[in-house]
């Protein structure tokens, strides 16, 4: 980030409260997770194999929203483009009656973030960050998938998020796939199929460690670094979708977070808890139920409260080998 006069900073220290993971501000809880990732049949464990996932997302956020879920009169600009590789190996043996299964994702990204205030000497742009590079990698040796017939499927992980990326305090853009500290998120994920549809939700809850690099306004016109003890979060993605023929699915899929516990920043807890919705059309293609599949969707965010608002487009493609 771009030092200047102690106006400057007095900004800068605004928007570094509202840090942003994939568009997403840390002003709410840690923010690891890239909402909306999951869709169509998201609870449904494959056959023991070997597959490989790959997200291709972009991300726009062009309002960031209050407290109170107004838009503030900060200009806002932020996008990340990231591409999620994810390894999938599902075992051939069973843990109380589940299909036993590990993965790993490794999300690299390039992103940028713009912000300009009005201040009582006109507009000053207070963040012009752009970067990219590895991510906060994201595994589990621990997935359990069950199969209770043929239409209702579950899924149960612990998935961990490691502070890997290359997060840097004075640079905004660095934190949106890279938060700094540990995440642990217990997850649920079921469907339920009927009659060519779908109904599928992946339900998340997030313990996050600390960040010991915050930085924080010093009060001197400067900047400190200070612990920052992100509140936890409960999210999830749903999806509901119709398959009028093989190899084809049509369907709306969308996300809810909302922040459960407050922020402690420097010892002080952070009352202004964050949420934000949003949802959109998907399509997935399945040619001849093969090796091949792919997930093209649009997401459109509201009722944003301490966070950015936008948009987000999703491809999914999926290989078995």
């Amino acid at each position: 980030m771009r030092r200047g006069r102690g106006t400057t900073w007095w900004w800068t220290g605004l928007v570094l409260g509202l840090t942003l993971c994939a568009g997403s501000a840390v002003a709410g809880g840690g923010q690891h997770y890239p909402n909306g990732a999951e869709d169509f049949v998201v609870g449904a464990l494959p056959p023991p194999g070997v597959y490989f996932k790959n997200y291709l997302v972009y991300i726009n956020k062009d309002r960031l929203m209050d407290n109170e879920g107004k838009k503030t009169p900060v200009e806002f600009d932020a996008s990340v483009f990231a591409a999620i590789p994810r390894f999938i190996w599902v075992s051939p043996y069973k843990i109380l009656g589940a299909s036993w299964g590990a993965h790993v994702f490794i999300p690299f990204y390039t992103a940028d973030v713009e912000v300009t205030a009005q201040t009582p000497g006109g507009p000053l742009k207070v963040v012009n960050d752009s970067d990219g590079g590895l991510g906060d990698i994201i595994f589990s040796p621990f997935i359990l998938g069950w199969h209770f017939g043929p239409n209702f499927h579950a899924v149960f992980a612990v998935d961990i998020w490691a502070p890997t990326g290359n997060y840097d305090n004075e640079d905004v853009s660095t934190q949106l796939l890279s938060r700094n500290h540990w995440t642990f998120e217990p997850v649920f994920a079921a469907t339920y199929l009927w009659n060519g549809f779908d109904f599928s939700v992946k339900l998340m809850y997030d313990f996050n460690t600390t960040n010991d690099e915050y930085l924080v306004p010093d009060g001197a016109g400067g900047m400190k670094e200070v612990d920052l003890d992100p509140g936890q979060e409960f999210h999830f993605d749903w999806a509901v979708g119709w398959s009028p023929k093989p190899g084809w699915r049509f369907g709306v899929n969308g996300f809810y977070y909302w922040q459960t516990t407050d922020d402690e920043i420097d010892g002080t807890e952070d009352p202004n808890r964050s949420r934000l919705a949003a949802i959109g059309p998907g399509l997935k293609w399945w040619p001849n139920q093969g090796r091949f599949s792919v997930v093209a969707k649009q997401l459109w965010e509201f009722d944003g409260k301490n966070m950015p608002e936008g948009s987000s487009t999703w491809i999914n493609v999926v290989w078995v080998f």
